[in-house]
């Protein structure tokens, strides 16, 4: 039996390189919910500083030369350091779980400057000495004074009111796992992250997310190290290695997803999460998505996990209920899943539009 998968009717996710979107509805009535940042930044793609550091042209200055590219790697050196730190935490981090929203309380309404308005208005026009007319105008505004006070603050309590229903309604149909309103909640939360996520589905207590992470070609290909003089430098990393943390900045982005998305969504008791690589453009000019991982998991067994310890790859591992994956080799290349016998997962993977490169 397949991994089971439920997308919304008329779902559709774009990955681009302003972010990862789900869309709903035909084209002609799309309804846009939400956005994000596509993959990693600061180097889990393609690095930004040259590979090729210490190669150049011939100068008379050969000493400068020297001088420039060990400067450059020792740079390019401290760069990985950061690059892999942020690798090996992304499943560490953690979020405030979403609660009821309380509307403020409405703004003051300060009688002394009221009344003060209404007496120079009603004095105006009266001279200093005629007392009566004086004295039955202070009065005048006292009493029109009061009736304004008296009626910003019943408007105040009204508008409070009115939004507080707002955030109540909303709150009820988030808990209550209304889809619209998760999927909405959800492409918010995932705007920001560093793991480009969408939602595609909402049914009762489970949602299904698809994650777009990194593929193997995409990860750094050098890594810190240091020469027989103790000088910071970089080196290949060795094809087992790469494969391990490859395995490693997979296993985090579905992690931080399946962590947010709880926190996000309180009603959601299970996730279905699948992460998906955005590969090179064919022949023909075409790009289609491959399937890494597939997994299903389910809120009680996140309870407990020492996430600052333990291997994302560990945990993924240990936490999920189902759980599909493809490692081949004495390296565990992590392997596109074959979807011959996977039509949900297929029809999803149908659902992905590439709009450019740089995802």
């Amino acid at each position: 039996m397949g991994f089971s998968v439920r997308m919304a009717p008329g779902v559709r996710v774009r990955v681009s390189s302003r972010g990862v979107r789900t869309s709903i509805g035909p084209r002609a009535a799309r309804v846009h919910v939400g956005g994000g940042a596509t993959g990693f930044s600061s180097g889990v793609g393609p690095m930004t500083y040259s590979t090729s550091l210490g190669v150049g042209r011939r100068s008379s200055s050969g000493s400068v030369t020297r001088s420039v590219a060990a400067s450059s790697r020792a740079e390019a050196a401290e760069q990985l350091v950061d690059v892999y730190k942020r690798i090996a935490g992304l499943h560490r981090e953690s979020f405030r779980p979403a609660q009821r929203l309380v509307e403020p309380p409405a703004a003051p309404v300060y009688e002394a400057d009221v009344l003060k308005r209404h007496q120079k208005e009603k004095l105006k026009g009266i001279s200093f000495f005629a007392r009566a007319r004086r004295k039955d105008a202070l009065a005048r505004a006292a009493v029109d004074a009061q009736q304004e006070v008296e009626s910003r603050r019943r408007e105040s309590a009204r508008q409070q009111a009115k939004k507080q229903r707002q955030h109540d309604e909303e709150w009820e149909r988030l808990t209550a796992n209304d889809p619209q309103t998760v999927m909405a909640a959800l492409a918010t939360a995932f705007e920001d992250n560093d793991a480009a996520a969408a939602p595609i589905g909402v049914t009762g207590d489970e949602a299904a997310l698809v994650v777009i992470v990194p593929t193997l070609a995409g990860m750094p290909q050098k890594k810190p190290d240091v020469t027989p003089t103790g000088r910071p430098t970089i080196k290949a990393v060795p094809k087992k290695e790469a494969a391990s943390w490859h395995a490693t900045a997979v296993a985090g982005c579905i992690l931080v997803t399946v962590k947010e998305a709880f926190a996000v969504a309180p009603g959601l008791q299970a996730l279905r999460i699948v992460a998906a690589t955005t590969p090179e453009r064919d022949a023909y000019g075409a790009r289609h998505a491959d399937v890494l991982i597939a997994a299903r998991f389910e809120r009680s067994r996140l309870e407990g996990v020492q996430w600052e310890t333990i291997e994302p790859a560990r945990i993924l591992n240990d936490v999920s209920t189902e759980l599909q994956l493809k490692q081949v080799g004495a390296a565990k290349t992590l392997t596109p899943l074959a979807l011959d016998d996977e039509p949900e997962l297929h029809a999803l993977l149908d659902a992905i539009d590439f709009e450019e490169r740089g995802a």
